[in-house]
């Protein structure tokens, strides 16, 4: 469908909980000269009570996602489309390691518009994570292959023709040459599979084989307590260029009443993100310790620095232990429709 009210966002398609149990302890750390604050409960809104050292492992858990994508043209023809996401470790079970990220990320539109209203039909699509190993790799690849041609690069969203006029693609997913479909078979990624969906609040779970990573230095925090101007740390891949943390404060606690209904299910921060970043984690800080509170879903259009975040409780209220609980909008794409052994 074309969008309305929702063209006032602009769902970060290029770029992305569980209870952990195998989260951590970490030491505030507090500057030469400076006092460590008293433990009182609260996220905090200071940057010196937590060791650097473990915002430095933040981006560890977070993986480049890619969406590869086929449409029809109005001619009838078939075109290749690909976007951008990040994804977070949520917990291994038994041989799989189990992911969120935003939905719209693992969910492409089934029918796309142009700029001149032409229609797009979805026929199908496949979706792949990639380590940072096959993240390097695939960067040399389009980097050679791609040397003569702007075109060929993912990470251009808009790009100039010959007359050096501005060409936006579609609603943000980018077109590209065949190059990225060649580097993908070349390289092998983790193929996604998606196991439940909250297309409401823009949320998604999903697994791939087990991921050999660090243990999590953080635990799962509740973002219902959050405040105006706690710090954030925001991961993800912007542009799918390189893995990025960035910092900053959140704004409102709650979105704006004339985007969503709900409003209490997101919050608004200033952290820089950009297209790639979507699916991403956010972290805050309470008592010197990290806790994640949201997944990055979107950013406003011509705004200044509002970007959307989804609470996290949203994944943590669904997902109990090693069961995924599919009620209050949340979809399981296996036989059960209301409880998910995994």
């Amino acid at each position: 469908m074309k969008r309305t009210l929702e063209a006032l966002v602009a769902s970060l398609t290029l770029f992305s909980t569980a209870c952990v149990t195998n989260s951590s302890s970490l030491t505030a750390y507090a500057p030469a000269g400076t006092t460590t604050q008293t433990p009182d409960g609260k996220y905090d809104s200071v940057d010196d009570l937590v060791n650097p050292e473990e915002t430095q492992k933040l981006p560890d858990f977070s993986y480049m996602v890619i969406s590869e994508s086929k449409y029809k043209n109005p001619k009838g023809e078939i075109e290749t489309f690909h976007s951008l996401g990040t994804a977070n470790i949520t917990k291994d079970i038994g041989n799989r390691t189990y992911l969120d990220t935003a939905n719209h990320v693992v969910q492409n539109e089934k029918v796309m518009y142009d700029w001149f209203g032409r229609k797009y039909e979805l026929l199908s699509e496949k979706f792949y994570l990639l380590e940072d190993d096959q993240v390097d790799r695939l960067h040399n690849l389009l980097r050679k292959l791609s040397v003569n041609s702007v075109e060929g690069k993912f990470y251009v969203d808009q790009m100039e023709d010959r007359s050096g006029n501005r060409r936006e693609t579609l609603n943000y997913i980018i077109r590209t040459s065949a190059e990225m479909g060649a580097s993908l078979k070349i390289i092998k990624p983790k193929k996604i599979k998606t196991v439940a969906q909250n297309g409401d609040k823009d949320l998604a779970i999903i697994s791939v084989p087990k991921l050999e990573h660090p243990p999590l230095n953080y635990s799962i925090g509740n973002a219902e307590e959050l405040q105006r101007q706690n710090i954030v740390y925001v991961v993800g891949w912007p542009l799918g260029l390189v893995e990025n943390l960035t910092q900053g404060h959140i704004t409102s606690v709650n979105d704006a009443r004339l985007v969503r209904e709900d409003v209490e299910t997101a919050f608004l921060f200033d952290a820089q993100i950009s297209p790639g970043n979507s699916g991403g984690s956010i972290y805050a800080v309470r008592d010197g310790k990290l806790e994640r509170v949201g997944i990055t879903s979107a950013m406003y259009v011509g705004g200044n620095s509002m970007f959307i975040g989804v609470k996290i409780n949203g994944i943590s209220d669904v997902f109990k232990g090693d069961t995924i609980r599919c009620d209050k909008g949340w979809k399981c794409n296996l036989s059960s429709p209301h409880e998910l052994k995994l």
